[in-house]
C-alpha cells in the first residue's frame, strides 16, 4: 500500500511539473510587431459577424475603404467605431476563437517586398486550464499596402 501511495504522489508531481506554461497565475500583453500600428476595439474586440453567414473574418480579411469598414461593422459596433484616415492605412483581420478566458495575443504583419507579399500571424497565448469563451478579430491598423500584394493569413 505505501509502495502505491509512493508511486501516485511521484506521479502527481511528474504531472505537475510537465504542464505547459502560462498556469492561469498571470495573464501576460497583447503585443503588436512588425508594421501593426493599432488593434481595433478594447482588446481586439471587434467582430465581424452576420446573421445567417456566421464569422466573416474566418478566413481573413482586408479593409481598405471607410465604406468597406462601416458595412463590415454595421451589426457589431455601430456608433463605436474607432477613427480610421483610410488614405494612409488599412484594416487586417484575421477571426480566432479563444482557447481559454486567459488568452492574450501577439498580432504581427511583416511585408516581404521580394516576394510581394504581406503576412498577418496571430499568435494566441493561453491557460491550458480554461474552456473556449469567445471570438476574436483580431482587426488591426497597418500603414497602406501595397498594391497587387498578396496576403497570407496565419494562427498560431
Amino acid at each position: 500500500m505505501k509502495a502505491i501511495l509512493t508511486f501516485l504522489a511521484l506521479s502527481l508531481v511528474a504531472l505537475l511539473i510537465s504542464c505547459e506554461k502560462p498556469l492561469c497565475y498571470e495573464k501576460p500583453n497583447d503585443e503588436i510587431a512588425g508594421i501593426v500600428v493599432k488593434v481595433l476595439g478594447e482588446n481586439g474586440s471587434y467582430l465581424a459577424y452576420r446573421e445567417g453567414v456566421g464569422d466573416l473574418n474566418r478566413f481573413g480579411m482586408l479593409l481598405a475603404t471607410d465604406k468597406e469598414y462601416r458595412l463590415v461593422f454595421e451589426y457589431c459596433c455601430a456608433g463605436k467605431l474607432d477613427s480610421v484616415d483610410f488614405a494612409e492605412y488599412d484594416i487586417l483581420g484575421l477571426g480566432t476563437l479563444d482557447k481559454g478566458r486567459n488568452s492574450t495575443y501577439l498580432r504581427e504583419v511583416q511585408i516581404d517586398d521580394n516576394l510581394k507579399k504581406v503576412v498577418y500571424t496571430v499568435s494566441e497565448r493561453y491557460c491550458k486550464r480554461s474552456s473556449p469563451v469567445r471570438g476574436n478579430g483580431n482587426f488591426v491598423i497597418v500603414p497602406k499596402l501595397p498594391i497587387g500584394y498578396s496576403i497570407e493569413y496565419v494562427r498560431k
